[in-house]
């Protein structure tokens, strides 16, 4: 959040009340916002994007970085948003990172990044969490993000936007926010970072008869396709969305006073804010545990372009395909995650005892029901200095227990 000055006619009050040196000084208070967190609108500017602009007018270096999910990772809208940005300020030199992932949420993003994101330390973040599970952890790990982007860079600004996906379209359609959304819009509230909602450009144009949601719904003659799964946008989708984006950001410009981005205090207790990754080294592994040999882009070097294979989801992987092999991992904080391979219901279960208590069985199991690279945050627990092992307990015929870094939430 920034600062909104007092009014000059309260200096001269205070002037006038003997209180002459405060006269001379700024006297500031954070700005409050407190619209309706289960509605939504196209754009709440809050406290705008000023440094953002700044840079841009200037004709300075500016970094953009992403971070979300599949829609943002390898969708258009990421990169005709560039384009735009290019070609509306030629005078800037305008790069990017996409530090997107496909089917990963806030709770998996406050761990990583610091990591695939702040490390190129750019000027503007544009976050897109809603449609991968914006609202897990009632906000708690969205909330994570904004001061850890902050303390890396205060003068970094951050813009939340909203795409949609068809479970969606009724709220949106009636003027509210998606459920996921809310502890969104209430962390922008707190913070002051402008939102911008791209769905109600989209239902707007399906009540006209002008667009299909998901190709097949109905006669699409004459009419936009918006999507082929009802979620990820085809081209003609993410123009819509780089069309709302553009006229937001036309309507912001302006808007807000530069200047160092101050971290208030925190909305609740317990926020991601210093969530982080540690490398699968630190784990002690027993016998039958080879390393994985990764394949795919690591994101670390992949700015640009789509983030995919192993190396996007591991830094390094251990693996092992025998029952009773353990690892134990000895770390500090209220909540440990790991990233591993994700298969059926019932193929890779694992015994988990934390500090010697009762173990508990956890099934690795994917949303999907079928292999994916991703990630399990277990129970949370007091925080503190804990001491957890993992035990392979069952092990369903050619399949692998596969585990790369641990996600680690401290207060």
């Amino acid at each position: 959040m920034k600062l909104k000055k007092f009014t000059s006619a309260l200096l001269f009050s205070l002037s006038s009340l003997g209180l002459t040196s405060l006269s001379a000084q700024v006297i500031a208070q954070p700005n409050v916002y407190k619209f309706d967190t289960t509605k939504t609108a196209e754009l709440r500017a809050r406290d705008g994007l000023p440094n953002f602009f700044k840079k841009l007018h200037a004709g300075e270096d500016v970094k953009v970085g992403y971070i979300g999910g599949s829609i943002t990772n390898g969708g258009l809208w990421r990169a005709k948003s560039l384009d735009w940005l290019r070609s509306e300020y030629p005078k800037a030199n305008i790069t990017q990172v996409n530090a997107a992932i496909g089917g990963t949420g806030p709770d998996y993003g406050a761990a990583r990044i610091g990591d695939h994101l702040l490390e190129h330390n750019p000027d503007m973040v544009f976050i897109e969490y809603r449609v991968n599970n914006g609202g897990v952890y009632q906000g708690r790990a969205f909330e994570g993000l904004i001061p850890q982007i902050w303390e890396k860079n205060p003068n970094a600004e951050i813009c939340i936007v909203y795409t949609i996906a068809h479970w969606m379209i009724d709220d949106i359609s009636k003027g509210n926010q998606a459920q996921a959304g809310k502890p969104i819009e209430a962390v922008a509230n707190h913070y002051g970072i402008p939102s911008i909602e791209f769905g109600l450009e989209v239902v707007k144009l399906l009540k006209e008869d002008k667009l299909v949601f998901k190709k097949g719904d109905s006669s699409a003659e004459g009419k936009i396709i918006f999507s082929k799964d009802g979620v990820h946008p085809i081209e003609a989708g993410h123009d819509i969305y780089r069309d709302v984006l553009v006229r937001s950001l036309k309507n912001l410009d302006g808007h807000g006073v530069a200047g160092k981005n101050i971290i208030p205090a925190p909305s609740k207790e317990n926020i991601f804010s210093k969530a982080s990754m540690v490398p699968v080294s630190e784990a002690k592994f027993s016998t039958n545990w080879q390393r994985v040999a990764l394949t795919g882009v690591d994101i670390n070097a992949d700015l640009t372009d789509e983030n995919r294979g192993g190396k996007a989801i591991f830094e390094q992987a251990m693996k092992t395909t025998k029952v009773g092999e353990s690892f134990t991992f000895q770390w500090q904080g209220f909540l440990l995650g790991l990233t591993a391979v994700l298969e059926g219901k019932g193929d890779v279960v694992v015994e988990v005892t934390t500090d010697g208590g009762k173990p508990k069985l956890v099934d690795l199991k994917s949303r999907k029901g079928h292999r994916q690279e991703k990630y399990k945050f277990l129970a949370e627990v007091a925080d503190g200095k804990h001491t957890t092992t993992v035990k392979l307990v069952k092990l369903a015929p050619n399949k692998t227990l596969q585990v790369g870094q641990f996600l680690v939430v401290a207060d």
